[in-house]
């Protein structure tokens, strides 16, 4: 076992594969090659190809016609491809950047002179939100703000050469996760929509919270030694050696307890929620979706190309 190697990872969720997973991908491929018909170093195919994103969509929303994901997944590789970007520019010019997408989102007309991300984001932006309720639409563009906020705040962690404690560290990942966004965006796939009272009923909202802790903590341990070349790079697992004091197989076994905890944390607390009267079928749908995502994303972390192929491969059993 590598000293990389955590203890697997709880996740007692099934998965469910897509019929057409592949169909996704190749069809996903073919837009973004279109798009980018010159060479460009805003999006790099082959490192697109590598990070199979369509399987993560796909696990997500399993029972789902290919082409009622195709805006959805352009709009996922989009974000994954504006993280890369994003990788050691100063804050600033984050910021600047982040809110000028942020515009694009809610209508604005990018600048001639703007970056091929920003104009690709206006042709997702228009399929994506398209029709969709005002409300949701509202809801969805607080969602991206609040991802925004999140890669600028790491960014300036890491400019200012720092390394937040645990609490810190967890209030922060859960903006920069984006989990919100893929959530928000569930309702609108799977054809339910919430009413902003029942989002905000206390019992939904720590599920959510337990489902995005879920999720930015795995990868913080999927991501780990691809982190670990930035000392400064914002990490669970680089958090806890810090504030403990821990050798660093001991943080990341550390980091893999407190996924575990927070999955066993998520059944309780579903288990645990209270009749929303009419609304009852879609928060159950939501639940599910939840689930799903936890496993999604735990499969794909296995399989794409963007983490490392080491023995924090070896996260993962299903109860």
């Amino acid at each position: 076992m590598s000293p990389l190697a955590s203890p697997p990872l709880f996740c007692p969720f099934p998965t469910q594969e897509h019929p057409r997973l592949w169909q996704l991908e190749e069809e996903a491929l073919t837009r973004w090659a279109g798009q980018l018909e010159t060479p460009t170093q805003y999006v790099d195919l082959e490192k697109l190809c590598r990070g199979h994103f369509p399987l993560l969509l796909g696990r997500a929303h399993p029972t789902l016609p290919p082409e009622r994901l195709g805006a959805a997944l352009d709009f996922l590789i989009w974000i994954f491809s504006w993280n890369d970007q994003m990788v050691g520019v100063p804050p600033v010019w984050l910021q600047e950047q982040s809110w000028l997408a942020l515009a694009v989102l809610q209508g604005a007309t990018p600048a001639r002179a703007a970056p091929p991300s920003l104009w690709l984001l206006q042709d997702i932006r228009e399929r994506l939100l398209g029709s969709t309720p005002r409300a949701w639409r509202e809801r969805f563009i607080r969602a991206c703000q609040s991802y925004f906020r999140g890669t600028i705040r790491e960014a300036r962690v890491r400019a200012e050469r720092l390394c937040l404690d645990v609490s810190s560290y967890i209030e922060l990942r859960r903006l920069s996760a984006g989990t919100s966004m893929v959530f928000t965006q569930m309702e609108v796939l799977e054809g339910f929509f919430l009413p902003e009272d029942t989002l905000a009923h206390p019992a939904l909202v720590q599920l959510l919270r337990t489902a995005t802790d879920v999720m930015a903590w795995a990868n913080d341990l999927f991501s780990l030694e691809r982190d670990l070349r930035d000392d400064f790079h914002p990490n669970l697992v680089l958090s806890l050696r810090l504030e403990r004091t821990l050798p660093l197989d001991e943080a990341l076994r550390a980091a893999a307890e407190m996924h575990d905890t927070a999955v066993r944390r998520f059944l309780v607390q579903e288990r645990a929620l209270p009749s929303f009267g009419a609304h009852d079928a879609a928060v159950s749908r939501l639940v599910l979706g939840l689930r799903r995502w936890i496993r999604a994303n735990l499969d794909w972390s296995l399989l794409t190309g963007r983490y490392p192929r080491t023995a924090a491969s070896e996260c993962s059993r299903v109860a």
